[in-house]
């Protein structure tokens, strides 16, 4: 689906913009609402799992999805551990003087070996490097949602998942790791599992909805009416927080990120609806959008490479003390490039990468 690809494009470069030192960050973060680029690339990369995990099951039966889905989590995976090695050695080697650098891995560079250990665990994630952690897991529990669905049905897993983020409002996770948080190989990021999971479970369900071509909702006109109401009281009530200075996620708990407080999920899920209603008509935009396109195609390898760039941006950008906006600009352009060039090479590899016989045979000299 070209539009997926071109959304989760766009929504990469919004996050490296969200990750840099500069002024228009204040433009895309929570750009429509009180959510950030995160909610939706979760949900974006959960409906098209449960949309390819339904695909294969439907051909291939279900033990070929799950081991699909397996080889995926590993990929995610060893892309984890690559971001993280290269990060430690960077910072190691070249950085470790830079007090940005040190601020940001600094439980790495107290004990490394136990950093090392951690981050093989997936226990060990610094600040932006808790992202791939989460797909990691979430991708493992892909075929579980999947089987439960089976013997039970959709309503079941949903309700069961809804609970489980019922209970992370009260600080479960928070509970629960309290034994271990102090381990020099623990360093937990700010995302709760317990509550993000709903996001994923949610995406798996839509995405197995689409393949089988049910809608899971269906709203009349004027209930339709009414929500877009509300999303612009959102959006509307988003910008006069920040003309007021006011950090409205960080202040109430009901728009809390890190456990996706319940009006934050209304606000997203709301936006969500009048997107999937829009973002069909990018196809016509195909060609003029194949940039982004391809940026959103490759979003694995564009991601790991952008997360250590913003690392390392941040940390240098900490030992300056003139100009500090107008470097960062520059450096987020030259990131941003970066992106297109990585994204456009790897599809022109495919691309040449074809192999002869997919062309077909050669034709005769008759």
């Amino acid at each position: 689906m070209v539009e997926l690809d071109v959304l989760r494009g766009f929504l990469l470069l919004m996050m490296v913009v969200n990750h840099s030192p500069t002024p228009l960050r204040a433009i895309t973060d929570q750009a429509v609402g009180f959510f950030s680029t995160a909610e939706p690339f979760v949900f974006i990369s959960a409906l098209l799992a449960g949309l390819i995990f339904q695909k294969r099951r439907e051909k291939s039966g279900f033990a070929a999805a799950r081991a699909a889905t397996l080889q995926r989590a590993l990929r995610i995976y060893r892309a984890h551990l690559i971001t993280l090695f290269v990060v430690f050695a960077i910072g190691s080697l070249f950085l470790a003087e830079v007090p940005g650098i040190r601020y940001i891995l600094n439980k790495f560079f107290d004990s490394p070996t136990f950093a090392v250990a951690g981050s093989v665990a997936l226990l060990f994630q610094p600040p932006l490097l808790d992202i791939l952690p989460m797909y990691v897991i979430f991708s493992l529990l892909t075929p579980l949602a999947f089987w439960v669905a089976d013997r039970f049905s959709w309503r079941a897993v949903f309700a069961t998942s809804l609970g489980v983020w019922a209970l992370s409002q009260f600080n479960m996770r928070e509970f629960l790791t309290a034994p271990i948080r102090d381990q020099a190989f623990v360093q937990i990021g700010p995302f709760d599992l317990f509550s993000w999971q709903l996001l994923w479970v949610t995406g798996l369900m839509c995405g197995h909805s689409l393949q089988q071509e049910k809608p899971i909702l269906r709203f009349s006109r004027r209930t339709e009416t009414v929500l877009l109401v509300i999303t612009i009281g959102f959006a509307l009530s988003r910008w006069t927080c920040a003309y007021f200075n006011v950090d409205a996620s960080g202040t109430f708990w009901f728009l809390d990120k890190w456990h996706l407080g319940p009006l934050r999920l209304l606000d997203f899920f709301l936006v969500a609806w009048f997107a999937a209603k829009a973002l069909p008509y990018l196809r016509r935009w195909r060609e003029y959008l194949r940039p982004l396109s391809a940026v959103g195609q490759n979003m694995l390898p564009i991601f790991s490479t952008e997360v250590c760039l913003s690392i390392f941006v941040i940390g240098w950008i900490s030992v300056r003390h003139h100009s500090v906006d107008a470097f960062a600009t520059f450096l987020l352009f030259i990131q941003v490039l970066i992106a297109f060039v990585v994204g456009l090479s790897l599809e022109y590899w495919k691309a040449r990468s074809v192999p002869v016989r997919a062309l077909g045979p050669a034709p005769s000299a008759a």
